[in-house]
């Protein structure tokens, strides 16, 4: 009984550290990738600006997960344009464009599991010596869970390979590849 009472001690410390230790993590996370795309900013803009586009250069797609859909909502493109999808592996989101220039950049909000996480996204075209540097963004706050806390300090590994495998999609997309 003894060692049961020290193990339940040990156990209740052990969460009270670490639930006080996820206080002092960042509340913010920030992910961001780039790639030189041998196309002008203009074409590469139409390739995000529409976001029924998207699933065709995109990381998150129906052959990672057969029973993802996708729903459009508002103006074709730009300021306005919402995509929805859901699905059992990715879950339930939507994306808003919220503001755009052609050629120079597209900014949207993102939301997951129903508002539960939201986030702002961002893409810029850059003139470079290949063509155009295409730089993918995204931001969020994790508020003040202990649990969410942790998880933003591996958004950057988790997300990332997403924006790499997606921009490499996008770069053979505008490039005609």
């Amino acid at each position: 009984m003894k060692i049961l009472k020290k193990i339940l001690i040990a156990s209740g410390l052990l969460l009270l550290v670490l639930v006080i230790v996820s206080q002092f993590l960042p509340s913010k996370y920030h992910v961001e990738r780039s790639v030189v795309i041998a196309a002008k900013a203009d074409a590469i803009h139409a390739w995000v600006n529409n976001l029924k586009k998207w699933p065709e250069w995109s990381a998150w797609t129906a052959a990672k997960d057969l029973t993802l859909v996708y729903t459009y909502e508002g103006p074709e493109e730009g300021d306005g344009a919402i995509s929805k999808w859901d699905a059992k592996k990715m879950g339930e989101g939507s994306m808003k464009i919220t503001a755009s220039e052609a050629g120079k950049f597209v900014k949207f909000d993102l939301s997951f599991d129903h508002g539960k996480y939201l986030s702002t996204g961002t893409f810029t075209f850059e003139p470079d010596t290949g063509g155009t540097k295409v730089t993918w963004g995204m931001d969020g706050d994790v508020s003040r869970n202990p649990l969410d806390r942790y998880v933003s300090l591996f958004m950057d590994s988790m997300i990332g390979k997403d924006f790499e495998e997606g921009l490499g999609n996008l770069k053979a997309r505008a490039e005609g590849k």
